[in-house]
């Protein structure tokens, strides 16, 4: 396994030779800045792409934040962390007892609160503690690796499965809806049957669903029921929230009407809806995994649109609400998804605002034409 090693360079050899030792002693391959051959490419792009290369990475956060005269006005650590997080496949670790430079602690926190108790505890005061919590750290990732993989093709079958397909000619009343669904990875179950069926359980998802961070409404009818293993919860808005014994969800939420007699699909409306989903999601993952037996994510998006409506932002909508140009007829492709599919099961938390961004162009790319 390629582990690529992240920190500051000068006055910190000590604690990296720490973490090419504990590497080494797994027999697996060091990436480091100091083995990059001469390259026509700058530094920063020799040591992003050495993290794109690298399995892992080990980040190891002192005192100092570093050189930080760069484009982005981040040290180099910091770009690499920010590389790393969106894959998921990074392994921080703080050294304690030290007076932090407000820049480092600043990105300190950034990764403390990205981790959320996933990698909190691994911290360090010495080189040898250091080697000693990086040998166990990647030793528990090995352990984790070969015995829950994670089976990509299939979490994308299933994510694009449980977007509903509307019927051709089918009239509904209530507006437009986003449909988005997650499907965790590797499969597992993380709700018993019996969990699923617990009244109380159930209940107590009607009150998250209702509350203010929720999109049920409270005005509403509220109905729960069983179907093939899954429990359904919908209201007559539309608004729906799926979940199965293995976590996989469902989420669809009313998207915001257009004012005047045209009412098109306002993309504005489709990023609060999106936005919301995503937030409702992560929220149920913790609920029903607190341990993180899930640890990557599908997500797939579309809008059940009852027929064309077209796609304009607030503000041309306000400039022209009772004319637009649509298409007569959208071509079917499926729901959107991104690329690569999978993404750490943190990202809905920590990269919520990309994924929103990401999955809007796709959907504005399908129905603004």
């Amino acid at each position: 396994m390629k582990i690529f090693v992240s920190s500051v360079m000068n006055g910190f050899e000590e604690f990296r030779e720490a973490a090419f030792a504990a590497i080494r002693s797994l027999d697996h391959d060091i990436v480091r800045a100091e083995d990059f051959p001469a390259s026509t490419s700058s530094s920063r792009v020799a040591c992003l792409q050495g993290v794109r290369e690298a399995e892992l990475v080990v980040l190891i956060l002192g005192e100092r934040y570093g050189w930080s005269d760069t484009r982005s006005g981040l040290s180099p650590t910091h770009e690499e962390y920010r590389e790393a997080v969106t894959d998921g496949k990074l392994i921080p670790f703080v050294q304690t007892g030290v007076d932090r430079e407000p820049a480092q602690q600043s990105f300190v926190d950034e990764v403390e609160d990205y981790d959320t108790g996933m990698h909190r505890g691994r911290t360090f005061a010495t080189a040898e503690d250091l080697r000693t919590e990086i040998t166990r750290a990647i030793s528990r990732h090995q352990l984790s690796a070969a015995t829950s993989p994670v089976d990509v093709p299939a979490m994308v079958r299933t994510a694009r499965d449980l977007i509903p397909e509307e019927e051709r000619g089918l009239v509904r009343m209530t507006g437009p809806l986003l449909h988005l669904s997650v499907v965790g990875g590797p499969a597992q179950t993380i709700i018993r049957p019996s969990e699923i069926e617990d009244q109380k359980m159930i209940d107590g998802l009607v009150a998250n669903l209702s509350a203010e961070s929720g999109y049920f409404t409270y005005r509403l009818r509220t109905e729960p029921r069983l179907e093939e293993g899954a429990l359904l919860i919908e209201q007559e808005s539309g608004a729906l929230f799926r979940i199965d014994e293995a976590g996989s969800m469902l989420l669809s939420v009313p998207i915001e009407q257009a004012s005047g007699h045209i009412k098109p699909i306002i993309e504005e409306n489709v990023s609060a809806a999106m936005d919301q989903a995503l937030i409702v999601a992560d929220s149920m993952l913790e609920k029903f995994d607190r341990t993180q037996k899930l640890t990557r994510v599908v997500t797939a998006a579309d809008i059940g649109t009852n027929g064309v409506f077209g796609w304009r932002t607030a503000r041309e909508q306000a400039s022209s609400p009772d004319s637009i140009q649509i298409a007569v007829e959208r071509s079917s492709s499926g729901p959107a998804l991104l690329n690569p599919p999978d993404r750490t099961r943190m990202a809905l938390r920590a990269e919520r605002d990309r994924l929103v961004a990401d999955l809007l162009a796709l959907l504005r790319r399908r129905y603004r034409t």
